[in-house]
């Protein structure tokens, strides 16, 4: 082990807070303490929601946003049919390497500013459309270098890099690009909104609980928080079918598996819709798939490949209270992402010294971690890492950075900060009882001196049917989470249910609601089964 525990806190010391720039020279006025937070309340200058004061062009926007900031560029964008007119700023922020951002400001502000996040190893920004369209002023970060998100080459040899993009990118350029929209308008946003997924909704919750006062709301989707164990696990899945070749699974298996899953689990909620609403309710068993004695064919499963399903549904390390958890089949793993993409790839993986993992997206992931961020060393063996043996190393070097883990989140809920967690049922990327744990944990620790009904206030978790990883599916893979947290910190309706809508060939097909957790959708009856009024939260 070549990293030791890195001291993420002092690296974080040139942070700033919003509150600071109250008295300074950027046009803005500030009232008296309010809220339980006691942050100054803007007072807003209506005059210059519709015509920002800053000139959208590189020299003003560099005055703006001050020395340790490198603008690259500004252009005031016209409006489309999809976005509105804004102005939107490139550069990047100098703190042990240049820190990449995106910054959209929109002509007609809707006096909010939304920070996105992005997953995997980052490397680029995550496109601005889904705040501009609603008038945010809306930010995104690479976290300090630019490549592929599934690659970890950029943490060889350069710890500041790997302390970039676990934290300290994420905190600089959301205080930093707030500050400049506030600037820019005249004014300091009436809220602060987090929204981001896998990777995103780590740092979202890396927000919430080190920097509590930075979010008023924060979303955090398929949160990749326990990190270290994972990225352990899928390098761990990885290992299993590169040593174990004939537990590869082609594509053309997965239609026969979602068929036989559906089949068994589909009509448990009470109506027959090609959406399994709790897979846990429903364990299939693919014993009819198996392929007679001494035949093998792409329609039937041999007793290696059944093993291989069974241990990624099961696996010996996850057990209960150790932090590792099972994947579900839920009929929804053909699609898009599923779990041909995740753990088998297109083709058998092979194995090259030096050479990036060349089989399945989440194999990749895991490798890239072991072989760059745990041990520094583009040449290690990979297949030599193992759970059991390196994992407790792994974690006392690296999880106290890594990890999204302090689930006391009472400083984040004593100011009045909501926090939302979603999480796809057909996640193949990250395990769905991940959230569950982390939500049980949050409400659990969570106290801070007051009843734990406050705590059940502040956080809402929501499993969604046939989701995948972030997008994608067969299930409910449309709705809006974004209008449901705005709702909830500015006129306290705290969502107990979002409704959800499967979508097929760009059309919607019927509607469901996804409910706050622990409730499930269940079928009332009635002549309307593919309508969400037709369901109740129980």
């Amino acid at each position: 082990m070549r990293l030791k525990p890195p001291d993420w806190r002092a690296a974080s010391q040139r942070l700033r807070t919003l509150g600071a720039m109250c008295g300074l020279a950027l046009g803005l006025v500030c009232a008296a303490p309010a809220g339980m937070g006691g942050a100054a309340e803007p007072v807003l200058r209506p005059e210059l929601l519709a015509a920002p004061p800053a000139a959208c062009a590189v020299e003003p926007m560099q005055r703006l946003l001050g020395p340790d900031v490198h603008v690259a560029a500004a252009a005031a964008i016209p409006a489309t049919a999809a976005l509105p007119s804004h102005c939107l700023v490139t550069g990047a922020i100098q703190h042990d390497g240049p820190i990449g951002f995106a910054l959209g400001l929109p002509d007609h502000w809707n006096r909010k500013y939304l920070f996105l996040g992005i997953g995997g190893f980052s490397g680029k920004t995550w496109p601005l459309d889904e705040g501009l369209a609603r008038g945010y002023a809306t930010a995104s970060t690479d976290t300090g270098h630019v490549d592929s998100p599934s690659d970890a080459r950029f943490a060889l040899n350069n710890p500041a890099a790997v302390r970039n993009h676990f934290e300290v990118a994420v905190e600089l350029a959301a205080v930093d690009l707030k500050s400049a929209a506030a600037a820019y308008y005249g004014a300091i946003p009436r809220h602060a909104y987090w929204d981001g997924c896998s990777g995103g909704g780590r740092q979202g919750l890396i927000e919430a609980q080190r920097f509590p006062d930075a979010f008023d709301g924060v979303i955090a989707a398929a949160p990749a928080w326990n990190y270290a164990k994972l990225l352990m696990m899928l390098a761990e899945n990885a290992n299993m079918v590169v040593n174990s070749p004939a537990k590869w699974i082609p594509p053309e298996m997965f239609p026969a598996i979602d068929r036989e899953v559906l089949r068994q689990c589909d009509g448990i909620d009470g109506v027959v819709d090609g959406i399994i609403m709790d897979p846990r309710a429903c364990r299939p068993d693919l014993r009819r798939l198996r392929c007679a004695p001494g035949h093998a064919s792409p329609t039937c499963l041999t007793a290696a490949q059944m093993s291989a399903l069974d241990e990624i549904r099961r696996p010996p390390f996850a057990r209960p209270g150790s932090g590792y958890h099972g994947y579900f089949l839920s009929g929804a793993e053909t699609v898009d992402s599923g779990w041909s993409f995740r753990f088998f790839g297109p083709r058998p993986p092979t194995v090259r010294r030096g050479a990036p993992f060349d089989g399945a997206l989440n194999g990749r992931l895991g490798t890239e971690f072991v072989r760059y961020i745990v041990h520094n060393d583009p040449n290690y063996d990979w297949r030599r890492f193992s759970i059991a043996r390196d994992g407790p190393a792994v974690e006392r070097a690296l999880a106290s950075l890594t990890d999204a883990s302090q689930t006391d989140m009472s400083p984040f809920f004593r100011r009045g900060g909501k926090l939302l967690i979603w999480h796809g049922w057909s996640d193949g990327a990250i395990p769905p009882e991940m959230s569950i744990d982390l939500y049980q944990r949050i409400l659990r620790d969570s106290h801070g001196g007051w009843l734990p009904a406050t705590a059940e206030q502040s956080v809402r978790l929501f499993m969604v049917p046939g989701m995948h990883h972030c997008d994608g599916g067969s299930g409910l893979t449309r709705f809006d989470t974004l209008t449901a947290l705005e709702n909830w910190v500015e006129r306290s309706a705290a969502p107990e249910s979002i409704v959800g809508t499967q979508v097929a060939a760009g059309r919607p097909m019927r509607s469901r609601p996804i409910c706050a957790y622990p409730k499930v959708a269940r079928f009332r009856g009635g002549e309307r089964p593919d309508d969400a009024e037709s369901f109740e939260c129980r």
